[in-house]
């Protein structure tokens, strides 16, 4: 699959080269205002939209409505998936589910094979999260389990993030793909299969076997404050008053030791059950899943067709498995109308900076596609012998290297190479989604935030956090654009 197939034919012109000059002066600005002047994604992506359609000739009026118009229709599509997401990983969180997670895959593993379980446990738990908060809730469980264990903190660490960063950069509905699905016109359902069959290897490289590697050469202190964090973090309540072990140690720190810690049998609330949690995580991608799978090979007819349709849905999937959990982690597990209806409320602010990202992203997409940036990018790929889906990868690991979020990096390679998919085949145009989100995955350091979170956390010097988080983004990233690759040679 080449850039030929969805470029124009029409001879390179000065035009052209000075439309690829504006798509660099955009990125410039976006970086500077970014990395410089410290403004929100959101004002840089806008001023690097109204750059390229003032100086490509567009009038001020329709500079300001390409971008309105890429904003809403972003908004529309993909910020009510975002929502949805949130309310759901809220709820399993405030519930206890990512407790009952821990619990079963650490018993059932064994400490032998904790790498290995704590993968999967990111995995499952960063299905419905955001990069961050997923990253912000299991820190505490990553410290227990690590003192509980008596093993060094990195050991479990590394594979925690190594399995957020796996999910978030390849399987909707996390927002970077759900845009790049957007923008190539992409099934979600297919993206969704071959995203899940991609980080596997993905998720196994970076969790287990790089863990394995680096955690005897990394020396982590974990800071009192964070230790302190893991130490008194919540926690909840088992079926029939079950004690739960949580780690102790002098000053709050982990230890290899635990203590018992009885539950509050008077409140009423149980923590689900793990089949319930999977189940209920899970309910989404196997209802598009389905849909996609429908679509394929029509295996099913008449109203049942209909029914695995607008179920498979991605808004509807989504809004059915955050109704479900409103039964199995909300009130059939003790909580109170009042205490469901505060978890709803806690699950909105965190995503409101992602969403206005998204959403000036869509508004950063339209305005080069207006400008005919898009058309000028395929003919110069064209000349240049680049593939596309290997062109992709590139303009989103520059765009990850230059301003540091993986969100902001697919969004705007998204509005680059997106109109230059037209007339793919559901699978190329699939894995042509799965490129940029492999791109946006490229190369995290010093000014992604989230470095320095992942830094602060388990005690880390720069020059360690290089060698775990930037080396392993950087192989998560080379890894599953090998991957991406493999299977476009045969599909």
């Amino acid at each position: 699959m080449t850039v030929a197939a969805a470029a124009h034919s029409a001879a390179w012109s000065g035009h052209d080269t000075w439309l690829l000059v504006l798509v660099g002066l955009s990125i410039a600005v976006v970086v500077l205002l970014i990395g410089w002047a410290k403004l929100h994604a959101f004002l840089a992506l806008m001023a690097g939209a109204l750059t390229v359609s003032l100086l490509s000739g567009a009038g001020v009026a329709k500079a300001a409505d390409s971008f309105a118009t890429g904003l809403g229709h972003i908004m529309g599509k993909v910020g009510v998936l975002i929502v949805l997401g949130s309310v759901l990983g809220r709820l399993m969180a405030d519930s206890g589910g990512i407790d009952q997670i821990v619990a079963t895959l650490t018993r059932v593993t064994g400490p032998r094979r904790l790498p290995w379980a704590v993968t999967a446990i990111a995995c499952v738990v960063g299905l419905p999260m955001f990069f961050e908060v997923g990253f912000v809730m299991l820190v505490p469980l990553v410290l227990r389990i690590a003192g509980r264990a008596g093993c060094p903190v990195l050991r479990v660490g590394v594979p925690a993030m190594a399995g957020l960063a796996t999910v978030h950069a390849l399987v909707p509905p996390h927002p970077g793909v759900l845009v790049a699905v957007d923008a190539v016109h992409a099934d979600v359902g297919l993206t969704l299969l071959y995203g899940l069959v991609v980080a596997v290897p993905c998720a196994v490289v970076v969790g287990p076997l790089f863990t394995a590697y680096i955690w005897p050469r990394v020396t982590a202190r974990v800071p009192d404050a964070a230790a302190l964090v893991a130490a008194e973090a919540p926690r909840a309540a088992v079926p029939g008053g079950a004690r739960v072990l949580v780690p102790a140690g002098p000053g709050g720190v982990p230890a290899e030791g635990v203590r018992e810690a009885p539950c509050d049998g008077a409140t009423g609330r149980r923590m689900p059950r793990f089949s319930v949690t999977l189940g209920t995580v899970l309910l989404p991608i196997v209802l598009m899943m389905l849909k996609s799978s429908c679509d394929t090979f029509p295996w099913a007819h008449g109203a049942l067709r209909s029914a695995v349709v607008f179920l498979g849905t991605p808004m509807i999937s989504l809004l059915v498995a955050v109704l479900v959990a409103l039964v199995t982690f909300g009130w059939g597990a003790g909580l109170s109308r009042r205490e469901v209806h505060e978890t709803l409320s806690r699950s909105f602010p965190p995503m409101a900076g992602v969403l206005v990202i998204v959403g000036a992203g869509g508004g950063y997409s339209v305005a080069l596609q207006d400008s005919g940036v898009n058309a000028s990018i395929g003919r110069a790929a064209e000349h240049l012998h680049i593939p596309l889906l290997l062109l992709a990868w590139l303009v989103a690991a520059l765009m990850r290297t230059a301003t540091g979020s993986g969100t902001v990096a697919t969004v705007a390679a998204a509005g680059i190479v997106g109109p230059m998919a037209g007339g793919l085949d559901s699978p190329h145009a699939a894995l042509l989604a799965l490129s940029l989100g492999s791109g946006a995955a490229f190369l995290g350091h010093v000014n992604d935030a989230s470095f320095w979170m992942f830094k602060e956390y388990f005690g880390l010097t720069v020059g360690g956090t290089l060698r775990t988080w930037t080396v392993s983004h950087t192989l998560l990233s080379l890894t599953s654009l090998g991957v991406v690759l493999t299977l476009n040679a045969v599909v």
